[in-house]
C-alpha cells in the first residue's frame, strides 16, 4: 500500500481540503504545543490511526472515495479516544515520532542492515526522554512537527501534487529540499521558543497569583 500514490489519486478538492487541515494543525502544534497538550495528543491519535486505516480501507475498497473517508474517520476517532485516554502512551508516542524522523534524515542515503535498528533506536530514546523530560522534548517534538507539516502543507500548495513525494523522508539534499528544510528548521525553532516563553510567563504569572 503506497498511501503517498493513493493521496494523489484522491480527488482535486478532497486534497487541497486536507492539506489545508494538516497546515491549521501544524500550526497549533507548532506554537502551542505543550500548553494543549491534550488535544495535539488525541489530534496525533486520529492523524495516524485515521491515514492506517484509510490506507487499509482504499486497499480493500480497490480506492473507492467514500470507502476510504469512512474508514479513515472511524480509524481517527479510535486512535483519538485511545490516545486521549492514555496520556502517557500519547506523549512517548510524540518522542518516538521525533526521534525516528531526525534518525531517517541523519541517516539518509546509508544503505546498511544496521540503520533501520539504529532509525528505531532513536525513535524509541526519543520516547524515553519524552516520558522522563515531558516539557522539554514535547515542546521540541511538537514545535518540529508542527513546522514540517505546516512547510510541507505549504510547498504542496505552490509546488503542487508532486510534493508529496519530495517531502517523503529521508530526504535527498537538493536545492527544493535544502530550501523546505532551512525554512521547517527556521519555523520550529521559532515554534519552540515561542512555546518556552509563553510557559514562563504563564509560570511566572501562577506564581504571583498564589503569592
Amino acid at each position: 500500500m503506497d498511501i503517498w500514490r493513493q493521496l494523489n489519486e484522491l480527488p482535486p478538492e478532497t486534497l487541497n481540503a486536507i492539506v489545508a487541515g494538516a497546515i491549521s494543525v501544524g500550526t497549533l502544534y507548532c506554537f502551542l504545543g505543550y500548553r494543549t497538550l491534550k488535544i495535539v495528543i488525541a489530534l496525533l491519535g486520529f492523524m495516524l490511526a485515521g491515514s492506517v486505516a484509510a490506507a487499509l480501507a482504499a486497499w480493500l475498497s480497490q480506492g473507492h472515495t467514500a470507502a476510504t473517508v469512512i474508514g479513515g474517520l472511524a480509524g481517527g476517532i479510535a486512535g483519538a479516544m485511545a490516545l486521549f485516554f492514555l496520556y502517557k502512551a500519547g506523549v512517548f508516542l510524540l518522542g518516538l515520532l521525533m526521534g525516528i524522523f531526525l534518525g531517517l534524515n541523519i541517516l539518509a542515503g546509508v544503505d546498511q542492515a544496521w540503520s533501520t535498528w539504529a532509525v528505531l533506536g532513536v525513535g524509541i530514546a526519543g520516547g524515553i526522554l519524552g516520558l522522563l523530560l515531558e516539557r522539554p522534548i514535547v515542546t521540541l517534538a511538537t514545535a518540529a512537527l508542527g513546522a514540517w507539516m505546516v512547510v510541507s502543507g505549504l510547498a504542496f500548495f505552490i509546488l503542487g501534487p508532486p510534493l508529496l513525494r519530495i517531502v517523503e523522508p529521508p530526504l535527498e539534499l537538493t536545492e527544493t529540499e535544502g530550501v523546505l528544510i532551512a525554512g521547517w528548521a527556521v519555523l520550529a525553532m521559532g515554534g519552540a521558543i515561542m512555546q518556552f516563553v509563553t510557559h514562563k510567563r504563564r509560570s511566572a504569572r501562577l506564581a504571583g497569583a498564589m503569592r
